[in-house]
């Protein structure tokens, strides 16, 4: 069977460069070729890297390339945010396209009976994880037999009281996840993904690609939904099938030198990580790569994050979230706000860099919530850091309590969608307010320690690069204005 994948774009007010490559459809891609099934994936985003910002030439490309392929499936991805242009594709590909057409990810598992309303274009969507039930239908299995994806002609058949209760997002769950090929990174535009740049490890300037060694977590917070594709719980892949696709991975792509490592929270069991790290040291592969993680601020604990270092970790990114303990615990986050400045010493300590997540808009939020916020930044000193206000995604408890039934009860057009999450519904800041305090505040201690930060964490002759790249994006940014 022929499958055809889409991704969705970015809202970008200048060309995008190199950020997180999409992981799901490299392993979804990956297990259909190695069952001999042809794959194609057309990313907008990267589009957007080579045609501009110009969205009709990116709809022209992907429907030239879905003619060429001519596919007997397509497959679109669901982010909340970006929702209306999964609408938009839906529509323009259905008038060229008379096969079959699902779509998955994080909006349609949170959201999959209304989602089969909103976008009538589709046959169906796949809720949870998505590599079993592609592989089944691409197998022949009847799409209303696969307890992964909702089938329109399912749905029809379902009494209407019951359409709108939760659907189980594991029943799409992969339980074997070691019996998964390595992520078939070749289905992407890899010169654009393994470029040179800051972003992804932030602060380092490497050719980066992504990995996930792990599924799920164990957390409960309010607004998130970073695993709600998972389900309950966290699966892990076995310490030697990581090391195995780290060297595999290296080979393939030499120019690669570092690796993001997306789980959830990767220090979840110490012992493990400490096998990682071990494999790392003992087959040589820590003088190879450098590598980054995501950690709970509460799971920081000296000798590990020593021996993290010793194997190559460079960064652990922390979801600090609020530096006050009443937001933290309005946010259910089981943390306390004392555990993330320890943790940003103990990473400095082991001689590794720390990145800190903040949200702004949160409940109840003042001018002086937000001066809170910087002046423990200055304090506790990480290297690298973002503010960015709290949303309301289906899914998430946060949406549940207090999202109005929005995407129940609206259009999925991009003013109505950006209109909803450019809304502040929690803080007593006024927009203004906080427009001033960013752009007079935050925003030029942020450019002073990014610079900074920049300079500290690469050799010295890699600087005038940064330069260069920096008027480049200046000219490139003014030409956007223009086009």
């Amino acid at each position: 069977m022929r499958l055809f994948f889409i991704i969705n774009g970015v809202e970008a007010k200048e060309i995008p460069g190199p950020h997180w490559l999409p992981l799901g459809f490299a392993y979804i891609g990956a297990l259909l070729k190695r069952h001999g099934h042809d794959v194609q994936v057309f990313d907008r985003y990267a589009a957007m890297g080579r045609l501009g910002l110009d969205r009709n030439k990116i709809d022209h490309a992907m429907l030239t390339a879905l003619k060429t392929f001519a596919p007997d499936v397509v497959g679109l991805t669901t982010i909340s945010p970006m929702i209306y242009d999964t609408v938009h594709c839906a529509k323009i590909i259905r008038s060229i396209f008379n096969g079959m057409m699902l779509a998955g990810g994080h909006h349609a598992t949170a959201l999959p009976w209304l989602t089969l309303v909103k976008i009538p274009e589709l046959d169906g969507v796949g809720i949870g994880e998505g590599e079993e039930s592609m592989l089944a239908l691409a197998e022949g299995t009847s799409p209303a037999d696969i307890k992964g994806i909702l089938w329109r002609q399912s749905y029809e058949n379902i009494q209407d009281n019951q359409k709108n209760l939760p659907y189980d997002p594991g029943r799409g769950r992969v339980e074997e996840l070691d019996g998964l090929p390595f992520p078939d990174y070749s289905l992407f535009d890899t010169a654009f993904y393994t470029r040179r740049n800051t972003s992804v490890i932030r602060g380092f300037h490497l050719s980066t690609l992504l990995m996930i060694g792990s599924r799920g977590c164990a957390y409960h917070c309010s607004f998130c939904t970073e695993s709600l594709v998972y389900g309950g719980g966290v699966r892990f892949h076995s310490t030697d099938y990581i090391t195995d696709m780290v060297k595999s991975t290296l080979q393939q792509y030499p120019q690669v030198d570092g690796i993001y490592f997306h789980d959830n929270d990767f220090l979840i069991d110490p012992v493990r990580v400490e096998q990682i790290c071990l494999n790392f040291i003992k087959t040589g592969l820590a003088k190879r790569f450098k590598w980054a993680v995501q950690g709970r601020a509460d799971r920081a604990e000296p000798g590990l994050l020593r021996l993290m270092r010793k194997a190559g970790c460079v960064k652990i990114e922390i979801g600090v979230e609020a530096v006050a303990q009443k937001e933290l615990d309005a946010m259910q986050k089981g943390t306390k706000a004392a555990f993330n400045a320890n943790a940003l010493q103990l990473c400095r300590d082991a001689g590794i860099s720390a990145h800190a997540f903040l949200l702004t808009r949160t409940k109840d939020e003042t001018p002086a919530d937000l001066e809170m916020k910087l002046d423990w930044l200055k304090l506790n000193k990480p290297d690298t850091f973002i503010l960015n206000p709290l949303l309301r995604h289906p899914g998430s408890l946060l949406y549940k309590e207090t999202g109005n039934s929005f995407f129940e009860t609206n259009d999925w057009t991009r003013e109505s969608v950006r209109g909803f999450y450019d809304e502040d519904v929690f803080s007593q800041v006024t927009p203004q307010d906080r427009q001033d305090w960013l752009r007079s505040r935050f925003e030029p201690f942020w450019r002073k320690k990014h610079r900074l930060t920049i300079l500290k964490l690469n050799p010295v002759q890699m600087w005038p690069q940064f330069f260069y790249e920096a008027i480049l994006r200046r000219l490139k940014k003014r030409m956007a204005q223009f086009s």
